[in-house]
């Protein structure tokens, strides 16, 4: 089993043990549920349809961002050193 590390503000952290405690659970435990009962929930590709509606007005910011400004940093990766050959 690997470990997952969420980063969370501190009240955040708070209030989700909290809210895991009076459930009777721990946090670790709280958040299993909640992913089975997602994964539970539909087909894949229903909860990536899902995920596309909620997030798709993000994408399109992004994408236009990029459309306009081109990829951070692919200046550096597209103009860097050449890797050397063992040959």
């Amino acid at each position: 089993m690997a470990n997952l590390t969420i980063r969370m503000a501190p009240d955040e952290k708070q209030q989700l043990s909290a809210w895991a405690a009076s459930r009777g659970q721990t946090v670790t435990d709280y958040i299993k549920d909640l992913v089975a009962a997602d994964m539970q929930a539909g087909s894949p590709e229903s909860r990536a349809a899902a995920w596309l509606r909620e997030n798709r007005s993000a994408l399109e910011d992004e994408a236009e961002c990029i459309a306009r400004t081109g990829i951070p940093g692919a200046a550096l990766a597209l103009h860097g050193p050449r890797p050397v050959s063992d040959g």
